[in-house]
């Protein structure tokens, strides 16, 4: 091969570069990180992962009940019984002692944020989530189930805490190594 025939294969090849930035660089022709996220030719979008209880979203479960689920873990995480979205937690059922439990095995973690994922249609009809509350420090992860039942004809149905179990808190340095030294021990379902 003569050095002009190299040449001519390399120009080819940048060439071909160009032209596929070009193709997904997003507006004012800069690579935008959602493009990567934004599903194309029929695959599925990719969600965001929670080292320790995967992938968050709603999964297989329905958006009605992924949506309830993170208003309720929304307001768990916060300091009132109201949530900016108008759900009164004091108006949920719970099983007997869990809303306090809860409480108390989270209060001290100074929450920073929460995280929902997981959600899966159980065999008795339930609907459960793997849930994260994450301090400065300390984590605590578990399930949160979910059960719809008819409350009456003109109301619709209406979504009540089934159970919800919670690990200990734990430190986020404990777990498997991670050079960033975060929690990499994957959680795992009680059922």
């Amino acid at each position: 091969m003569s050095i002009g025939q190299k040449i001519f294969c390399i120009g080819i090849v940048i060439l071909f570069c160009f032209l596929f930035i070009a193709q997904t660089a997003g507006p004012n022709n800069t690579f935008s990180p959602a493009e990567l996220l934004r599903p194309r030719y029929g695959e599925s979008p990719h969600f965001p992962k929670d080292y320790v209880i995967g992938t968050l979203g709603r999964c297989d479960a329905t958006e009605e009940s992924y949506r309830y689920a993170r208003l309720l873990v929304a307001g768990l995480a916060g300091r009132n019984d109201t949530t900016e979205e108008g759900l009164n937690l004091s108006s949920i059922k719970f099983p007997e002692q869990k809303r306090l439990s809860v409480r108390q095995n989270i209060a001290d973690l100074g929450i920073r944020s929460w995280r929902v994922g997981g959600g899966r249609v159980e065999p008795d009809g339930s609907v459960s989530f793997l849930i994260r509350f994450l301090g400065r420090e300390k984590s605590v992860t578990g399930e949160l189930y979910l059960r719809k039942e008819e409350q009456d004809p003109e109301k619709g149905f209406l979504w009540h805490v089934d159970d919800i179990l919670l690990e200990n808190p734990r430190q986020l340095s404990e777990g498997k190594f991670s050079p960033a030294g975060a929690d990499m021990t994957v959680y795992e379902r009680f059922f």
